[in-house]
């Protein structure tokens, strides 16, 4: 399987750091979960990112901008050869 680079520590700080609540979402106090699909190519880049469940009000695209931005991943291997995997992720809006 890929993995950010740094681990999930790492990738929780990005998120943290990078997401920003969109203020639609914020007058409507819409909270939950936005799951986002995106391919990790056997260079580690990001391609192919698509909303597979939103919450609207903004955040479906805050949440694809931000996986769309990503830095580069460690590549998923398979038989010591780096090849392209799909990868599903949750991103939680929660406005605390």
């Amino acid at each position: 399987m890929p993995e950010f680079m740094g681990g999930q520590e790492a990738l929780q700080r990005y998120m943290q750091k990078n997401l920003r609540y969109p203020p639609q979402a914020l007058r409507n106090n819409v909270e939950g979960r936005v799951y986002i699909s995106f391919t990790v190519q056997a260079d580690g880049s990001i391609a192919d990112v698509q909303v597979l469940k939103g919450l609207g009000f903004g955040t479906d695209e805050e949440a694809a901008r931000v996986v769309k931005n990503m830095p580069v991943w460690k590549p998923g291997m398979q038989n010591k050869h780096s090849v392209a995997v799909r990868y599903t992720m949750p991103i939680t809006f929660r406005y605390d």
